[in-house]
């Protein structure tokens, strides 16, 4: 295993199991097991890290979507991605603690904007390959519920709030749906 990919997958350890407050760069290398010089060489800020954690995750969700057992692309197929997405408790603590970073370092405002920029163009670009289009505020109902859904799922982490998640991705897909209009 190559040193950044250690160095991440130790971070995102940290992360999911001990909380955004134990996101440092001592801990991170201890549970990664290297000198701490090694992953200031990689990620120099603790900011820099959080980035790469968040941005090594969704390449990672990208690939595991696009495995052969996966089936073809279809509104449905995006519908389940969204709601594993809410379902999962890892993404919505990794959006919180770069929420929570952002008080610390005001520049991951830029990355977030950037972030939901090419989020948002991702999924015109999958509606595309479908024959769809869709209007802006569509999308932004969408991201905004979707987020939602997993912030309170997060919190309340019951079967009652993973039933109502569902039910809420559901109404936010056939708001979608509703909005589309063919290319």
């Amino acid at each position: 295993m190559k040193t950044k990919e250690k160095i991440l997958n130790a971070a995102l350890d940290v992360l999911l199991q001990e909380g955004f407050h134990a996101l440092t760069q001592t801990r991170v290398a201890e549970v990664a097991g290297i000198r701490q010089g090694l992953l200031t060489y990689h990620f120099p800020t603790r900011s820099d890290l959080l980035t790469a954690v968040v941005d090594e995750s969704k390449e990672r969700m990208a690939a595991s979507r696009n495995t052969p057992e996966n089936g073809p692309l279809t509104l449905e197929s995006l519908k389940e991605i969204m709601t594993h997405f809410v379902l999962s408790k890892s993404i919505p603590r990794l959006m919180l603690a770069l929420t929570v970073a952002t008080d610390e370092d005001p520049s991951l405002s830029k990355w977030f904007v950037e972030t939901d920029l090419a989020t948002r163009q991702k999924f015109r670009d999958l509606l595309k390959q479908l024959g769809w289009k869709v209007e802006e505020d569509a999308l932004h109902i969408l991201r905004a519920t979707v987020i939602g859904a997993a912030l309170i799922n997060l919190q309340q982490n019951t079967a009652a709030s993973e039933k109502r998640a569902r039910i809420v991705i559901n109404a936010a897909f056939q708001n979608l749906i509703n909005n589309l209009k063919p290319l």
